[in-house]
């Protein structure tokens, strides 16, 4: 950051050409902003590598309890329908308390559902433990630490926002190595049961480094200027006049709409590809494909948006998002699959990154949570 006039610096110094020093007060709001992000992507790489690791295991449960493979991806659509529903109830509380308890609580629960699932002896245990409690526990998590990192941001939201959304990404390219790995020590049940533990390790240590906002902290946010002119980046009207507005409404129902090409791919790429003849470990490949893409996304156009403007990159990846599907549908072999799922990957890694900047942009960051969760 570029130090203001009144940093503290002597003018003498400067022509001697001393490197300014930052001020203190924002070397603090830098660093503990910086740790924000750090916490929300270790939070979002677990839950949603948990969430997304399922289509690894799908197969060998509905064998293991004798059901189709249409009710085997119940427990897929349950776990991200039970994370996103829990958002409307976890931002407001993460705007009153902050959001270090409610991300705590969440991994808590992400690893208590990897543990259950793996001593489930009936699919519907399955349903409950993995579908039901890790999307839970993802939600919890989730809503409260991007609600944070906007909190954190201004001039460089964009991209922290990007990097913090990367979790997402990492935990999805993970998914194919890390289900080739736990194979090792037995079946879905060690994997299951190995997940939870890392799962407790490492979520709990990122929920531990969130922090509520910086004026919490008699801080300021990265990219906020100091003094009195500080206050107007922390305005914003109170969440119940922003979610009874028409732009709100809007902006809900192009999310919802945006929403539906966007979680297909997670819940059926794999047994497309299956169906065409792609061979399991190629097929199941395929969701690497897109989280390596939505991590080059998040962070390229997370970047790119700080500088072209977040509000026109944020909508050419919503474009790009429902375009791309057409290439899927095209699709009769594994190239063009996995062309598909790269671009598919940048432009969703794009719109997750810059869904809550967007939200943040236009509302105000004061009801942050509130706005991201609903």
């Amino acid at each position: 950051m570029t130090p203001g006039a009144d940093d503290g610096q002597a003018p003498t110094a400067r022509r001697a050409g001393a490197v300014p020093r930052m001020p203190a007060a924002r070397r603090s709001a830098f660093l503990a902003g910086w740790r924000v992000v750090a916490g929300a992507f270790l939070v979002t790489m677990v839950g949603f590598g948990a969430i997304y690791s399922y289509a690894a295991f799908a197969a060998d449960l509905a064998a293991t309890f004798g059901v189709s493979r249409a009710s085997a991806s119940i427990v897929f659509a349950l776990s991200g329908a039970c994370c996103f529903a829990v958002g409307g109830v976890t931002g407001p509380l993460a705007d009153r308390f902050g959001p270090r308890a409610l991300a705590t609580a969440g991994m808590a629960i992400v690893a208590t559902g990897l543990l259950t699932a793996a001593a489930a002896t009936s699919m519907a245990q399955v349903v409950l433990s993995y579908g039901v409690l890790i999307g839970l526990g993802t939600g919890f998590a989730y809503v409260p630490a991007m609600a944070a990192v906007q909190r954190w941001f201004v001039a460089r939201r964009g991209l922290a926002s990007g990097i913090a959304a990367a979790g997402v990404g990492v935990g999805t390219a993970l998914v194919p190595p890390m289900a080739g790995f736990l194979a090792t020590f037995g079946d879905w049940r060690a994997a299951f049961a190995i997940s939870g533990l890392a799962a407790a390790l490492v979520g709990l240590t990122g929920a531990l480094l969130l922090s509520s906002a910086p004026e919490a902290h008699g801080l300021h946010p990265d990219g906020a200027p100091d003094g009195p002119a500080a206050a107007k980046h922390q305005s914003g009207a109170a969440a119940d006049s922003i979610l009874a507005s028409r732009a709100f409404a809007l902006f809900y129902v192009g999310t919802l709409l945006v929403s539906m090409p966007v979680a297909l791919p997670f819940g059926h790429l794999v047994a497309t590809a299956r169906d065409i003849g792609v061979s399991g470990p190629a097929a199941l490949g395929l969701l690497g494909t897109i989280g390596i893409g939505s991590i080059a996304g998040r962070f390229l156009l997370g970047a790119l948006a700080d500088l072209a403007g977040r509000r026109r990159v944020f909508l050419a990846c919503t474009a790009g998002l429902a375009g791309a599907t057409g290439l899927w549908a095209a699709a009769d072999g594994i190239g063009a699959l996995t062309a598909f799922a790269f671009l598919f990957g940048i432009f969703y890694g794009g719109f997750v990154a810059l869904l809550p900047a967007f939200a943040a942009d236009q509302f105000g960051r004061r009801s942050a949570g509130s706005v991201i969760g609903v």
